[in-house]
C-alpha cells in the first residue's frame, strides 16, 4: 500500500515508521531537505500557496496510483479538505479530519468556545477590555507552535504584545507541567492510541526531551476531546492535543492539533505502533493495541551529506 506524505521537512524517524508497514511518497515544496533520502521516492511540489499545489499533488497521486495522503503541515488542510472529492477520483484518501473539524483546531477562539460548550477545562479566555489579573499569555488565534506567543506580567507588557500579534487571543497563565498527547484515531474517529507525554525541554517549539507518562486522567480527558470533536465532524488519523497538570492536579486543555506532533516518535518507541494499526485501519480490519511504556526521549541532530 502506498502513503503520499507532504512537507516531510526533516520528518526522517516519522518516514522510517511508516515505512515499517507502507511504501512512503514523500513531496516538498524544497528539494533541499533531508527527509527526501529516506522515502521511497521524492516529488518536488509547488509551495501551497502556488495555484498549481492541487493539480500537482493530483498528478502525483494518480501517476503513483497513491492510496491515502497523509498532509504534516496545517497551512495544507483546508486546500486539501476542499480538494477532497479530486483526491478521491483519482483513487487516493486523505487521511484528515472535516472542514468543521479542521476549523475548531485552527481558530483558538473557536477552539476555546469548543471547550466551553462541551464543559472541557482550559485556561480563562479574557476580552481585549476585560480587568485581568497577571500573568496572561498573548498569541494568535491562528498561530502554530511557539511563534508569536507573549508571556505578560504587567499591562505594559500586553499593551507590547497586542500591538505585535494579529488577531489575538489573551488567556490566563497556567502553571503546572506541560504535556502532549499523541491520538491516532480510524476513519471513523475511534481512538486507537492515546500515549501522554511530558515535555520536559522544548526549543523553537520542537520538544528535545521527553518522557512518555501513563496518567490516566490526561488520558481519559484526551478522549473526552476526541469524544466530542466527532459530535462536530469527524476527527480521523494523528492528532497532536496538549494540556497542563496543574499542582493540585487539576488539568486544562490548551491545544488541538490534527496531525502528527514533532514528538511522536517517542510514542512508536513506547510501544504505539501507528504503522501497524493504520495498515489494518486501511484494510478494513480491527487493529490491535499494543502496551505502551514509559520511557525516556532524548534527541539530539545529526546531518545528511549531499554531494
Amino acid at each position: 500500500m502506498k502513503i503520499l506524505l507532504t512537507a516531510i521537512g526533516k520528518r526522517v524517524e516519522l518516514i522510517k515508521h511508516l515505512k515499517t508497514r507502507f511504501t512512503v511518497v514523500g513531496a516538498d515544496c524544497s528539494d533541499l531537505n533531508p527527509a527526501k533520502y529516506f522515502v521511497d521516492k521524492f516529488c518536488l511540489i509547488p509551495r501551497v500557496t502556488d495555484g498549481e499545489y492541487i493539480p500537482t499533488l493530483l498528478r502525483v497521486c494518480k501517476e503513483e496510483k497513491i492510496d491515502y495522503l497523509i498532509p504534516l503541515l496545517e497551512n495544507e488542510f483546508p486546500i486539501l479538505d476542499k480538494a477532497r472529492e479530486d483526491f478521491e477520483k483519482t483513487g487516493t484518501r486523505l487521511v484528515l479530519s472535516d472542514g468543521k473539524v479542521l476549523d475548531i483546531c485552527k481558530d483558538k477562539k473557536k477552539t476555546n468556545g469548543f471547550f466551553e460548550k462541551y464543559s472541557i477545562p482550559a485556561p480563562k479566555v479574557i476580552g481585549e477590555n476585560e480587568t485581568c489579573r497577571y500573568p496572561v499569555i498573548v498569541k494568535p488565534a491562528d498561530g502554530m507552535g511557539s511563534a508569536g506567543v507573549y508571556s505578560c506580567a504587567d499591562e505594559d507588557d500586553l499593551k507590547y504584545a497586542l500591538k505585535k500579534v494579529k488577531d489575538p487571543i489573551i488567556q490566563e497563565k497556567i502553571n503546572g507541567t506541560e504535556y502532549t498527547m499523541d491520538v491516532l484515531c480510524d476513519m471513523n474517529g475511534k481512538v486507537i492510541y492515546v500515549v501522554p507525554r511530558e515535555r520536559i525541554e522544548v526549543i523553537n517549539g520542537e520538544v528535545n526531551k521527553s518522557v512518555v507518562v501513563l496518567d490516566e486522567k490526561i488520558i481519559e480527558l484526551s478522549k473526552k476531546v476526541m469524544g466530542a470533536l466527532n459530535k462536530e465532524g469527524k476527527a480521523v488519523g494523528p492528532y497532536t492535543l496538549q494540556c497542563f497538570k496543574e499542582e493540585d492536579g487539576s488539568l486544562k486543555m490548551l491545544e488541538i492539533n490534527p496531525r502528527f506532533g514533532g514528538g511522536v516518535p517517542l510514542s512508536f518507541a513506547a510501544g504505539a505502533d501507528y504503522a501497524e494499526a493504520l495498515s489494518c485501519i486501511f484494510e478494513g480490519k480491527e487493529p490491535e493495541v499494543h502496551p505502551v511504556k514509559e520511557i525516556t526521549m532524548l534527541r539530539f541532530s545529526e546531518s545528511v551529506f549531499v554531494q
